[in-house]
């Protein structure tokens, strides 16, 4: 089984979301999984210009030359994908959302109201993934914040006929970057590699994992008292 990782976030390895995408991926191939991840943040991908060049003119291939093409390709050979991205405004990054706009080259120009019931593209290779699953850190304390996000790739889902393996989240996420909490957090990435080869042997995370891994690390209030008193502190630094 292959699965595809792309990594959304601007600090590609450096980000939280990447302290959450590789464990994940290490309980994966410790299932049996063949994984790769592409870190968004590396590659030259032009906005879409909403030309549909790629369906009327040049069927497949869109008019930028850059690398979206060696991108896709590995898209429609992954039998699962794993989105991660942060929280940006309560939706994806800007990253990943430029990365999405771009795949309009997997689709066909002609419509059909597909398995799930809903009128979508239908798609241009037989080999397009199956499965996938968002992971995505954000700075807030509540899970309700990610809500939107979750939607839209349920959606894309749904449109795409692909299978929604669900959604690995993690609120107040900034303590995944802090150096001297790593040994703290050792059962958080055990946990994730627990997840990761549920869904490869089951393609589902059990009850009592998913609970797990979405426990608060710190109160909502705490986490708003440290957090000003950082900032506080980091503003005080700056000479008026």
């Amino acid at each position: 089984m292959k699965v595809l990782a792309i990594n959304g976030s601007p600090r590609g390895e450096k980000g939280c979301t990447e302290k959450m995408l590789q464990p994940l991926l290490d309980g994966m191939r410790q299932a049996g999984a063949e994984t790769e991840t592409i870190y968004l943040a590396n590659k030259k991908i032009h906005y879409c210009a909403g030309c549909l060049t790629c369906w009327t003119k040049t069927p497949g291939k869109c008019v930028f030359d850059d690398d979206m093409d060696f991108l896709m390709r590995k898209m429609v050979t992954a039998d699962t994908i794993v989105f991660g991205t942060p929280l940006y405004y309560f939706t994806m990054s800007g990253l990943l959302k430029n990365f999405l706009d771009r795949t309009l080259p997997l689709a066909l120009p002609f419509m059909e109201e597909n398995e799930n019931g809903v009128t979508a593209n239908q798609g241009r290779y037989s080999e397009k993934p199956s499965k996938m699953i968002l992971v995505s850190p954000c700075g807030f304390p509540e899970k309700k914040h990610f809500d939107a996000l979750i939607a839209t790739f349920k959606q894309i889902a749904q449109a795409g006929n692909s299978k929604y393996l669900g959604e690995i989240l993690r609120p107040a996420a900034g303590m995944l970057a802090i150096d001297a909490m790593q040994p703290q957090l050792q059962s958080y990435y055990d946990l994730l590699k627990q997840a990761g080869q549920q869904l490869i042997i089951n393609n589902v995370i059990d009850e009592k994992t998913h609970e797990a891994l979405h426990q608060l690390f710190i109160s909502p209030k705490d986490f708003l008292e440290r957090t000003n008193k950082y900032f506080k502190s980091e503003l005080d630094k700056i000479i008026l």
